[in-house]
């Protein structure tokens, strides 16, 4: 199964970016992978992809061979383009964490990463042949990315005490009214502009193309679950197999006991996400798969601390170290590792959508900037107008509406709670998953530019899954929660204006 390799291979990276030694066993490994016989992918129709866009043609062949059989073509093979791809992105990530520790630089590594990667894209003679080359890894890890960020959440019970109910529901204002801010000053911005510009452009969303009509009508009316049967079986047999090792070897005092109890959590985590990915839509839709998953997890640490005689504290506190040794890694470790390469892999995104944002260049300036400048101060200015008690929390809120990987980058640099910073954010998610689009028809707001700008700048990630069957929206939105986040990082990292930041949210 790929995810398990990729997991492998990234375990071995990590651990020697720490050791810092040559990784001669991944190589082989991944020659072992690539001598394997595949047999070559079905092309399938993706109703989305208009223009026929390779990431969204990888995502799907991706998705055809790890999960079976969809749309009723026959299973084939893993394919080790796939493979192969997700290394050359881990290695890159692996290769700037290195550089820029080596140079001394605290700007985060895997931005740094995305944009030269995206810069060798666009300028390179053999960038369209690297693009190709890298979309099936960036594929693979775009399926699994909510995952990679399930560790922050799992640890929230770590946090300390956010104070009593009514610190909790400011901190809830914040988050509600700024999601409603953001959006709507976002989009009504879009909007102005395009009237300015090109009021003939504005568009209705709804009823565009008799192009894509013709290829939604391709489409079947029920969509394929998220993971298939196999993955879910193969994650629980290596959940449970597992966990009777992880319980041996506890109760034997093995040395081993602490690396093999992280390989039962992180299949366990696995499994957890992909049972709340297949639960029925009407119930993923209020219940987020990433929250089943984290319940779950929590069922899961609090059912073998009981068997072994722990703590749930304690399983909590192993399950991310903070370290990348192989015997004191966690589970978490291994999966907030895979995000340093989910986060260089969005140049795969923005390349593929570079038309798109070269014909609407304005407009997309225009959203980016008002949702950066507007998330980052207009936050900071009400968190200290509610006169939230906690530093620690003010600063946390002010990535609420940053894609996880680069808003646990941006709570580090502000000193905030990098979990509870993840928390603010996939509540964020949240309300813009199922109340974003409702929104913005309530108040009119139908051109397509506007919406897939409006929900990417203020719902990041789980909002643009959310209207993925906007078609004419969505690459705004892809392209909008890329850009968010990678504008609010370069402005935090600027000495001068991160000092602003923290002046205006603590008053000091």
């Amino acid at each position: 199964m790929k995810v398990l390799s990729l997991l492998w291979l990234s375990t071995v990276s990590a651990f020697t970016v720490h050791k810092g030694f040559a990784s001669a066993n991944v190589r082989n490994h991944v020659q072992a992978i690539t001598s394997r016989p595949h047999t070559r992918n079905h092309r399938i129709v993706n109703p989305l992809d208009t223009r026929g866009s390779p990431t969204v043609r990888a995502l799907t062949i991706a998705k055809a061979s790890n999960d079976g059989q969809i749309n009723g073509i026959a299973k084939v093979s893993p394919p080790t383009p796939t493979i192969m791809s997700a290394f050359l992105l881990l290695a890159l990530d692996v290769g700037f964490r290195r550089l820029f520790q080596k140079l001394a630089i605290s700007f985060p590594s895997s931005l740094g990463g995305c944009c030269a990667l995206f810069i060798s894209l666009l300028t390179l003679p053999g960038g369209e042949k690297m693009f190709k080359i890298l979309s099936p890894g960036a594929a693979l890890l775009a399926k699994w990315l909510p995952v990679f960020f399930v560790p922050s959440l799992v640890t929230l019970p770590l946090v300390g005490n956010v104070g009593p109910m009514s610190e909790i529901l400011k901190i809830f204002a914040v988050v509600v009214g700024g999601f409603f801010f953001t959006l709507l000053s976002t989009a009504g911005s879009v909007v102005g502009i395009r009237k300015i510009l090109s009021p003939d452009a504005i568009t209705n969303g709804a009823d565009e193309g008799s192009e894509n009509a013709t290829l939604i009508t391709e489409a079947p009316k029920i969509p394929p679950k998220a993971f298939s049967d196999e993955t879910t079986i193969r994650l629980r047999l290596a959940s449970i197999a597992t966990g009777v090792a992880a319980i041996a070897s506890n109760r034997l005092s093995s040395s081993f006991a602490t690396p093999i109890r992280a390989l039962f959590l992180l299949s366990a985590t696995l499994h957890n996400y992909v049972f709340g990915a297949r639960l029925p839509r009407s119930f993923s839709k209020v219940v987020h798969p990433l929250v089943t998953c984290t319940a779950l997890t929590w069922a899961t640490a609090t059912a073998f601390a009981s068997v072994t005689g722990s703590t749930f504290v304690s399983m909590l506190r192993g399950y991310k170290t903070g370290t990348l040794t192989p015997l004191n890694c966690g589970a978490g470790d291994v999966l907030l590792f895979l995000l340093g390469p989910a986060v260089v892999s969005l140049a795969i995104s923005m390349y593929d959508r570079r038309k798109l944002m070269r014909e609407n260049l304005t407009e997309v300036v225009t959203a980016i900037s008002v949702g950066s400048l507007g998330g980052l101060f207009g936050t900071a200015a009400v968190a200290r107008l509610l006169s939230i008690a906690s530093p620690s929390v003010r600063l946390s809120l002010l990535s609420r509406n940053i894609t996880s990987p680069l808003a646990m980058a941006i709570a580090g640099i502000l000193g905030g709670d990098v979990s509870l910073a993840v928390a603010m954010v996939v509540v964020t998610g949240l309300i813009g998953a199922n109340f974003g689009a409702s929104i913005l028809d309530a108040v009119g707001i139908k051109d397509s530019v506007a919406r897939g700008l409006g929900i990417g700048t203020a719902a990041h990630g789980l909002g643009t899954a959310a209207i993925v069957n906007e078609k004419d929206a969505f690459p705004f939105s892809a392209i909008a929660m890329a850009l968010t986040a990678s504008a609010c990082t370069c402005l935090v990292s600027i000495p001068a204006l991160k000092r602003l930041l923290i002046q205006l949210a603590l008053g000091v």
